[in-house]
């Protein structure tokens, strides 16, 4: 989809519906779902593209009988991660404390955020940053 305002409201309206529609009633994740992929395409929105062409993100869901991975990537110019600090905002510090992990992978042709939610309990892994 377009990477632009309209696309954080989009995209979070349907991972919830995918979500629901696989007949899950987890309201935690659910929640935890439309934060973190709100937080991820706003942040694709905000940072990802110069100029007045907004670009492309690309949101991919899994499902298994354990976890969810839900992983959002755009082409755009990539960005500096900074594990102990987000320069930009609060998305990515957010991202992990609503995800069980996080993976990014960024260089000058995009950016691949990746997150895991764990749907059968279990402890939290750490957040991985990667250039």
């Amino acid at each position: 989809m377009a990477a632009d305002a309209n696309s954080v409201r989009l995209a979070r309206s349907e991972v919830v519906r995918w979500f629901h529609e696989l007949h899950r009633s987890n309201d935690a994740v659910a929640a935890s779902l439309a934060v973190a992929v709100s937080e991820a395409v706003g942040n694709v929105v905000r940072h990802a593209y110069a100029g007045d062409d907004p670009g492309r993100v690309d949101i991919e869901a899994q499902l298994d009988e354990n976890a969810i991975v839900l992983n959002v990537a755009d082409e755009g110019g990539g960005m500096t991660a900074h594990p102990e600090r987000d320069h930009n905002g609060m998305g990515l510090p957010v991202i992990g404390r609503v995800a069980d992990g996080v993976t990014v992978v960024s260089n000058g042709g995009g950016t691949r955020l990746s997150m895991l939610f764990n749907l059968a309990g279990g402890s939290r892994r750490p957040s991985l940053f990667a250039m």
